[in-house]
């Protein structure tokens, strides 16, 4: 039921002038933190709502930021994305209005639509994991000021904020490689994925600035099925301890990670005493998980979010953001002792 009040009414509760509550209404941070304090409560006492349509139609900023994404809202590893656009939006006085297309690309047009039909003043598009996408996907919102989140156009049409994936690669492997590891294996995700080859080109550049041998490589998720992408994990683990007789693995995830700690206690083999383990997302449901806790270099969404966020109110920013990815040391990795390990 929408309320009957008006503009004026709201005026005379809270005691100020009709001039500044319109003030307020175009632009929160405009008023005194005491001012804006009796207007809200004067628009609470009155169950008052501005009309979005009347201000858009006014010329008038709706303080509305639109996002789009593929499945950012039902994917468990993106919840921290959607935590920082919502921390620096209201930071901003701006809200969100979130549209999935649950990884239909047919869809986004139609979500962008919808959007601006609620006069947003930005949009922002964000993807569940880094990846390039197809610019004319977004050619709709041609008007309208466009962020990417976890996400680029090939020739650079929008400012974007990404991890970076290659940093955290390479300061991950530097990590062990300052605790003597030399037999390190990296189990990679799938090679067509920006981040694997991003992360592929981190790993040798820390051999190279160690003066170290470079990991063996080899494809984790191979042999998966729908319903487990890392089904066939136990069997390569057994193959690389055969093989390669490895101090360190890395995981091409947390949940990888998680996987190869179960395949080695499985063999009775110590985490991190006798081989250790290092991981990549810093996904906080898995790194407290494990036995023991997991060392893992933090995809950073939560400040990517907020970064996205600042970029859709400040139009003036282009260009490529890229957000430093650290490493959590836990538990799970441990150095070399002086006579060497397996």
């Amino acid at each position: 039921m929408t309320s009957s009040a008006t503009i004026y009414e709201v005026a005379a509760a809270a005691n100020v002038s009709v001039r500044t509550v319109s003030r307020y209404l175009n632009d929160p941070n405009c008023v005194s933190k005491k001012t804006s304090a009796l207007i809200v409560g004067a628009m609470q006492a009155l169950k008052y709502r501005p009309s979005i349509a009347a201000r858009s139609l006014k010329g008038v900023k709706t303080n509305l930021i639109g996002v789009v994404s593929d499945r950012i809202t039902t994917s468990p590893d993106s919840f921290e994305l959607i935590k920082g656009l919502q921390l620096a939006a209201k930071q901003q006085g701006k809200r969100l209005l979130i549209a999935e297309s649950g990884g239909s690309d047919e869809d986004i047009p139609s979500l962008i639509d919808e959007l601006i039909e609620h006069r947003v003043d930005a949009l922002i598009f964000a993807t569940h994991f880094h990846r390039p996408i197809d610019a004319a996907l977004l050619e709709r919102a041609d008007d309208l000021h466009m962020v990417l989140l976890n996400c680029y156009a090939q020739r650079g049409e929008f400012p974007a904020v990404v991890p970076d994936d290659e940093q955290g690669a390479r300061e991950g492997l530097a990590h062990l490689y300052e605790l003597k590891h030399k037999r390190v294996v990296v189990f990679e995700l799938y090679p067509d994925m920006r981040a694997t080859q991003l992360r592929h080109k981190g790993y040798l550049k820390a051999a190279k600035d160690h003066g170290a041998s470079e990991p063996i490589f080899v494809q984790g998720s191979q042999g998966g099925s729908p319903d487990d992408e890392f089904a066939a994990i136990d069997a390569l683990v057994g193959e690389v301890l055969r093989v390669h007789k490895p101090t360190a693995m890395v995981a091409g995830n947390d949940k990888m990670a998680a996987r190869i700690i179960q395949c080695l206690h499985k063999r009775q083999i110590a985490v991190p005493d006798e081989v250790s383990v290092l991981g990549f997302d810093d996904h906080p449901m898995l790194v407290h998980a494990t036995d023991p806790p997991l060392t893992s270099v933090k995809l950073p969404y939560l400040q990517m979010g907020m970064r996205a966020a600042q970029l859709a109110c400040d139009p003036s920013q282009t260009g490529k953001f890229k957000e430093r990815c650290d490493v959590q040391t836990r538990a799970s990795v441990a150095g070399v002792t002086s006579g060497g390990r397996r």
